[in-house]
């Protein structure tokens, strides 16, 4: 037979090598189980069963807060300290120094299909009692069961089961794990959600406002009209807290008159005696303006002196100028100093003083009086 000669159908299976089995099957919808399906494409599936933990005894945590709910969370921390700034896991927070600062964490096995704990190598230690959690109460000092790993060391995961008690610090939680994720009269909320654990921190100013603008129903629960409530409840309290400050009557303190009372000798406040700080005209308590006081005149010095007797083992002699005879042109004198009068600055004219029987403020109005005088 020749390339591309078609064989007759007179041929076997068995001489041709073909067998029926061979051939492609095509494209076939293998039957799935309807729950899975739609489960999968149901928003709001989650593939872990649910947890919450229900506090049983607390030394730190608030009355009203007695159940920490985890439904959309695969992981839940334990600790001391708030969680860090942008930390997307929640966080359990015990105030106690018996609580490490990260003490313990919860986290969905997904391998083993379970929830497990671990001890993140706390210094006091968890503790958690399994089989079964029976008593109203575990207190300190009593029996609290499994130790998970000695002090400083991580443990290794531990399964939990339900109605199991995790005792950290003071405070004891009974576990509730349910796998058809629905929620049993024990760990379920209230309508209002006052008993709920915070997961994650809260800034005081606004839960004060929250407090303050009370809870808003399901039903009627709109993002933007909660925002509206909230803006006019902190504007409210601001203008409370100003109207209150502007209320009170402001009474005018003379510092003056308490500063001459406590310092009636003070030489700066007394009139009359001149000031280093002030350059305003003074007049003396007999009323005339003080003279300024004449510099005495200079002086030859005396035969004591060790400055002259210096200069005449070097040749001098009195009466005579410093330096060599060749250029007798020193000064013989010495320079006269001449003083100002009420610290004025060099150049300023010598006036004679005026007497006035007034005080300081008339003789500053004759002195203002008399430059306009001048000027003109």
């Amino acid at each position: 037979m020749e390339d591309g000669e078609v064989s007759g159908t007179n041929h076997t299976h068995a001489e041709t090598g073909y067998d029926p089995a061979y051939e492609w099957p095509g494209y076939t919808e293998v039957p799935q189980p309807t729950t899975v399906l739609n489960e999968s494409l149901s928003s709001n599936f989650k593939p872990w069963s649910l947890l919450r933990l229900l506090v049983q005894t607390s030394s730190v945590l608030s009355r009203t807060q007695r159940l920490a709910v985890l439904d959309e969370h695969k992981e839940v921390q334990f600790g001391r300290d708030v969680a860090p700034a942008g930390s997307g896991t929640p966080r359990v927070r015990l105030k106690e120094m018996a609580v490490s600062k990260l003490h313990a964490t919860m986290f969905w096995d997904a391998g083993r299909r379970e929830w497990a704990v671990v001890d993140m190598g706390s210094k006091h230690g968890s503790f958690l009692r399994p089989g079964g959690y029976s008593g109203p109460t575990v207190s300190v000092g009593e029996d609290l069961g499994i130790r998970l790993s000695p002090s400083r060391v991580a443990s290794f995961p531990r399964a939990l089961k339900h109605k199991d008690a995790l005792t950290i610090g003071s405070t004891t939680f009974v576990v509730h794990i349910h796998s058809d994720r629905i929620s049993c009269e024990g760990c379920s909320s209230s309508g209002s959600g006052d008993n709920i654990i915070a997961l994650f921190p809260v800034s005081k100013g606004v839960k004060r406002a929250r407090e303050e603008v009370g809870s808003i129903p399901s039903e009627e629960r709109d993002a933007k009209k909660a925002l509206t409530m909230l803006k006019r409840t902190l504007l409210s309290r601001h203008d409370t807290a100003r109207s209150s400050a502007s209320s009170q009557p402001s009474s005018y303190v003379d510092r003056s008159a308490k500063r001459r009372a406590l310092f009636p000798s003070s030489p700066l406040d007394t009139p009359g005696v001149l000031s280093p700080r002030s350059d305003s005209p003074c007049v003396t308590s007999s009323g005339s303006v003080p003279m300024p006081e004449t510099p005495a005149p200079p002086q030859p010095l005396p035969e004591s002196n060790i400055g002259r007797q210096l200069l005449m083992k070097q040749g001098w002699q009195p009466g005579t100028a410093l330096g060599s005879q060749e250029n007798a042109s020193g000064l013989v004198e010495p320079l006269e100093v001449s003083a100002t009068s009420n610290r004025s600055g060099l150049g300023m004219p010598e006036k004679a003083p005026t007497s006035s029987s007034g005080d300081w403020r008339e003789s500053g109005k004759q002195k203002r009086w008399a430059d306009m005088i001048d000027k003109k």
